[in-house]
């Protein structure tokens, strides 16, 4: 079919590209999300986040504020938030107010995007994503993301399943590092059972003052006393993530990479130095992978491309945006002239036979 359409413009088989896409997909992969999928529903991009902590933050003292000068000088010469963060050991009281501005856009940015989705859900690709991988067999799905927003949850609610990422589901819940070993995706009224490892924490989840994790959602503030439990990047990211929830959540997500027959990316740059190790190591071992995302990084490329991978399909925007970019271990490098397959609205359209 596709071939038909496309034979006098590309040499790729395109017929062959979707029944392999089509196989992977419908083996149910585990979902890898990261920023950049969030980016099309106006969550802001690193670069966003950069120059908003840098406008929105002052301090009264001397001494914060000029570490915070410093690392503004940083941002500015590097452009780079993560190395940027990395070159300063920051003190207390700046890492406290980066940690809550961060949360406060970010928060912003997925509350709107929230609004959008409860007035139209017929623009959340995501979740039809969802529901197509619950109606298999086993009627679970397991994603990792290293995002903070509740995107994911959102297309999971939407597709009709029963969330689990560590924490009980109350409005003011507790993390329990077994209760995702429950079978949920037979409870009546449920669609299946989701499992969502945000290993950089989640704008729902928060410290009290006596360093409790509790769960509050859809919050539009930082309660009194109470901290956002967010990883932002940079040298705290190692100290954060080892405690909890993040070492129990740290050592699900290795789980699930191990055992999960193959990965679907999306929007996720091979960036993480949590994630990716475990994952390069699995796609080494001849475990199918996609990715989906505007743009590949050169650590994407060198991850799967270059390290010796036998089974990738990787799809991004070419550099005439008219076109969809392919690279595939199977079928080669080519483009599909007029297509936006890169997004997940229209990857999906490939999933039909």
């Amino acid at each position: 079919m596709l071939n038909s359409i496309f034979n006098n413009t590309v040499s790729m088989d395109l017929d062959a590209l979707s029944k392999i896409l089509q196989d992977w997909t419908n083996r149910v992969p585990l979902l890898i999300v990261g920023s950049g999928a969030s980016v099309p529903y106006n969550l802001p991009s690193m670069w966003a986040l950069g120059e908003f902590l840098k406008n929105s933050i002052s301090f009264s003292g001397l001494d914060d504020q000029k570490q915070f000068d410093e690392f503004k000088l940083l941002l500015d010469k590097c452009k780079d938030l993560e190395k940027s963060l990395f070159e300063i050991n920051i003190r207390p009281n700046v890492l406290q107010k980066i940690v809550s501005q961060t949360w406060e856009l970010v928060n912003k940015c997925d509350l709107e995007a929230y609004e959008v989705f409860l007035k139209n859900p017929v623009s959340f690709p995501f979740a039809d994503l969802v529901k197509h991988l619950l109606g298999t067999a086993e009627k679970k799905i397991s994603v990792i993301t290293t995002n903070y927003d509740r995107l994911v949850e959102y297309a999971a609610s939407l597709a009709g399943a029963f969330i689990c990422t560590g924490y009980s589901q109350n409005y003011i819940s507790h993390f329990s590092n077994g209760i995702h070993q429950n079978n949920f995706a037979g409870l009546k009224g449920y669609k299946g059972q989701a499992n969502i490892w945000k290993v950089h924490g989640s704008l729902d989840w928060f410290k009290n003052s006596d360093d409790i994790d509790i769960q509050l959602p859809l919050r539009h503030s930082i309660p009194d006393n109470y901290r956002a439990s967010i990883v932002t990047p940079g040298l705290n990211k190692y100290f954060e993530t080892h405690t909890e929830p993040y070492r129990t959540i740290f050592s699900q997500a290795d789980n699930e990479i191990e055992k999960a027959f193959g990965y679907l990316c999306i929007g996720y740059g091979f960036n993480d130095v949590h994630v990716q190790p475990k994952l390069i190591k699995e796609i080494r071992n001849q475990k199918p992978i996609i990715v989906i995302t505007k743009e590949l990084t050169e650590n994407t490329k060198k991850a799967i491309i270059n390290n010796n991978c036998k089974n990738y399909l990787l799809f991004e925007q070419d550099k005439n945006p008219a076109n969809t970019r392919i690279y595939s271990s199977a079928l080669g490098e080519d483009f599909i002239p007029n297509s936006s397959y890169w997004m997940l609205g229209e990857y999906l359209k490939l999933l039909k036979p």
